[in-house]
């Protein structure tokens, strides 16, 4: 079997995709025939593949429209993984509304689409820290860290949602904003492994050190995480089956749960990445054989 992980062609791959080597030599060393075509390349034959695995594809902010449309394309040639409906309901952070309406606990947010209410949405978690974001980005691209009285932070709402995107405002998850959080990783559903990811806002717009750079350890989540990120990726199923997405949308091939924890609190979902997640292979090398594992099962699906 053949197997592609899609990615692209620009500097954020040659600089941040850490683990798509490690993961193409571990699936060559299963037997699989591997490759990695990028996805806006039109003279990939994409029913060459029986399996293409969304792996960095980190252009697609800039080019969504084009991306939306070859997902949808390319769907109708080969199997994807995770499912084109899967990533195109996880593509936008307003999924995190179906999640909340099971009761699964989230960072507050406000999703806005004018600037009113972008303004309305800041000035009401004064006087805390509040970060302000697109609901479709990558390598947090366009996230800033103020306080409500800081004329940055509505500028930041105004310029995206003049893109034609929705604002997304959040009180500030001081913790995470002070010591980080935790991304624990699953694979067809099961869990496997954690890693901690290291505060990268700086307050006032930006990032720590000047530029995107994420600085990642092991972790060793908590039983309440653990039970949290379960019960995320326990809810996939039925929120697949209601919006009536395929039966691969049901159960991620990969998933990455990003978790505040508040001490002395419950910790809250912060992310469910099912769409493009760095899996830390570095930090984790246990993630191949993990992944190959489950690439393995579902090819036998």
């Amino acid at each position: 079997m053949t197997i592609g992980l899609l990615t692209t062609d620009t500097d954020i791959v040659r600089d941040h995709d850490k683990d798509s080597g490690a993961l193409l030599r571990g699936l060559a060393e299963a037997g699989f025939q591997t490759g990695a075509p990028v996805w806006h390349d039109p003279s990939v034959d994409w029913a060459a593949f029986d399996l293409l695995v969304v792996r960095s594809p980190w252009d697609y902010p800039e080019r969504y429209a084009e991306f939306t449309g070859w997902l949808e394309r390319a769907a109708g040639r080969t199997r994807i993984l995770n499912a084109p409906d899967l990533i195109g309901w996880n593509i936008d952070k307003r999924y995190l509304d179906d999640f909340r309406a099971r009761g699964i606990a989230c960072v507050p947010y406000t999703f806005c689409t004018t600037p009113a209410e972008a303004a309305t949405a800041i000035a009401g978690l004064a006087p805390g820290r509040i970060v302000v974001k697109p609901t479709v980005s990558a390598g947090s691209r366009d996230t800033g860290l103020f306080r409500p009285d800081d004329p940055r932070a509505l500028d930041l709402a105004e310029r995206i949602i003049a893109g034609g995107k929705t604002a997304m405002i959040q009180p500030a998850a001081e913790h995470v904003i002070e010591h980080g959080e935790n991304a624990l990783f699953y694979f067809n559903g099961d869990y496997a492994y954690a890693c901690h990811k290291g505060p990268i806002l700086l307050p006032g717009g930006g990032y720590l050190g000047g530029e995107y750079t994420e600085h990642i350890t092991r972790a060793d989540p908590s039983r309440a995480e653990i039970e949290l990120g379960g019960r995320a990726i326990a809810a996939i199923a039925d929120i697949a089956a209601r919006k009536g997405f395929s039966e691969d949308a049901g159960r991620p091939l990969y998933a990455r749960v990003d978790i505040a924890a508040h001490p002395g609190g419950a910790p809250e979902i912060i992310e469910v990445e099912l769409f493009e997640p760095a899996y830390f292979v570095r930090i984790a090398p246990e993630a191949v054989t993990h992944f190959v594992e489950a690439v393995r099962k579902r090819c036998r699906q």
